[in-house]
C-alpha cells in the first residue's frame, strides 16, 4: 500500500507592495498629492514585468496540476497461508483409491514417516512436481510412506495418466469433494505435508516441489538423504 504525498496550495506571486502603499509611481518622480503621469518607458517596463510574472504563475500552476504524485513505499506484511501447526496430529482419512483397489487410509502409515501430497490434474504446478514424487517413492521405499490425495479433480482419468508418466506408484486417494483438503486447511494446490512416525505435522510445503526441496525435509524425518 502506498501513501500519497499531499500537494499543498500553490503559492501566489508576490506583488512587492501592500495595499496601504497607494498607487505605484516611477522612481524618478517624487510622490506628491497631485497625479503624476508615468513615462512611456516605465509603462512599457511594467507591462513586461507583469507579463513575465503571469507566465511564471501559469507555469507553476500547470506543474502542480500535472506533476506525478511521489509515493512512499510502505512495507506490507505477507501473511503465511493457512496450515496445520507443527506438532498437530494430522487428520486421519480413508479415501477410495484412484484406479480402484484397496482404500487409501492414513492410519495404514502410522509408525512410518509420511509425506502427504495434495494435487489435481488441472493444476499446472502439480503436474510439474509429480516426477519428483515418483523419484522420491523409488528411492525411499521401505522407510518413507508417500500418500497422494487427488483433490477436487474433474478428470481422474487424466490424473492417473499423469501419475503413470511420472512413474509415481504410491497410493493415491480420490478426494472429489475436497473434504480431506478442507480438514488440512488447504486454500490452493499443490500442498505437501511432512508427518513424523506418530502422524504429527513437522512441516508444510506450498507450491511445486523438486527432489532437492523434498530431500531437506525427508532427511530430517528419516535421517537419510535422497539423490537430487
Amino acid at each position: 500500500m502506498d501513501s500519497i504525498a499531499e500537494v499543498g496550495p500553490a503559492p501566489t506571486a508576490a506583488s512587492g507592495r501592500n495595499e496601504q502603499d497607494g498607487p505605484l509611481v516611477p522612481a524618478s518622480h517624487p510622490r506628491s498629492d497631485s497625479p503624476v503621469e508615468p513615462s512611456r518607458d516605465s509603462e512599457r517596463n511594467w507591462k513586461i514585468a507583469a507579463g513575465v510574472a503571469a507566465v511564471f504563475l501559469i507555469g507553476f500552476i500547470v506543474f502542480v496540476v500535472t506533476r506525478p504524485h511521489h509515493a512512499r513505499a510502505v512495507a506490507y506484511p505477507v501473511t503465511a497461508p493457512a496450515q496445520l501447526e507443527a506438532g498437530t496430529v494430522a487428520p486421519s482419512f480413508s479415501l477410495p483409491r484412484l484406479g480402484g483397489g484397496q482404500t487409501v487410509s492414513l492410519t495404514d502409515t502410522r509408525g512410518t514417516p509420511t509425506v502427504v501430497n495434495f494435487f489435481a490434474s488441472w493444476c499446472k504446478d502439480c503436474q510439474a512436481e509429480l516426477s519428483a514424487f515418483g523419484a522420491l517413492s523409488t528411492q525411499t521405499a521401505g522407510y518413507l510412506a508417500i500418500v497422494g490425495v487427488d483433490s477436487n479433480d474433474t478428470d481422474p482419468t487424466l490424473a492417473r495418466a499423469l501419475l503413470t508418466t511420472a512413474k509415481a506408484t504410491y497410493p493415491v486417494g480420490v478426494d472429489s469433494a475436497a473434504t480431506v483438503a478442507t480438514s488440512y486447511v488447504l486454500s490452493a494446490l499443490p500442498v505437501t505435508y511432512f508427518l513424523d512416525a506418530q502422524g504429527r505435522v513437522v512441516h508444510v510445503a506450498f507450491g511445486a516441489q523438486s527432489l532437492a526441496s523434498l530431500d531437506q525435509w525427508v532427511s530430517r524425518l528419516t535421517g537419510k538423504s535422497v539423490r537430487p
